[in-house]
């Protein structure tokens, strides 16, 4: 029969109606949540990934290896001699594990030598891709980077 109404007592336009009205806010919330998932997980939204610097003498202050990004805060001394805490952003715990680092081999007041990704617009944050420890070993935390030497530590 033609214009019949389905049994279901709603029209084929209206069941598609239906269905648009509840594709339509799904296709708009996921395309907000991939903004915010994309810059959360694209380094160089934070960080200045053409530029590695190297920051000699630091202190830890504490070192977290955790999931989803391990964690370093440590001092410095900035131009004018005045101690500036950063945040160095480390890859997560499983990653630095697969590269030999652990979670206690650094310690608050150990010195350290650090080569990374500086933060965006003056931001005293680092990505932190190697780490001369006190025991003289060098940490690489992301791959493939370097040989494990000090070589690895020199800024480009």
């Amino acid at each position: 029969m033609i214009g019949a109404i389905p049994s279901s007592g709603v029209s084929s336009e209206g069941q598609v109606m239906k269905k648009l009205g509840m594709l339509i806010p799904s296709m708009v919330l996921a395309s907000i949540a991939g903004i915010s998932v994309s810059a959360h997980h694209n380094p160089g939204y934070y960080f200045d990934m053409g530029v590695a610097i190297v920051h000699s003498d630091v202190t830890a202050v504490s070192f977290t290896a955790a999931n989803p990004h391990g964690r370093l805060i440590y001092t410095m001394a900035d131009e004018q001699g005045n101690e500036t805490e950063w945040i160095a952003e480390l890859p997560a715990n499983n990653m630095m594990r697969r590269f030999g680092v652990t979670g206690d081999m650094i310690s608050p007041g150990d010195r350290l030598t650090l080569k990374g990704n500086p933060g965006r617009n003056g931001a005293t944050m680092l990505r932190v891709t190697h780490a001369l420890l006190p025991s003289g070993e060098v940490a690489t935390f992301y791959a493939p980077q370097g040989s494990g030497s000090l070589q690895d530590l020199q800024a480009n």
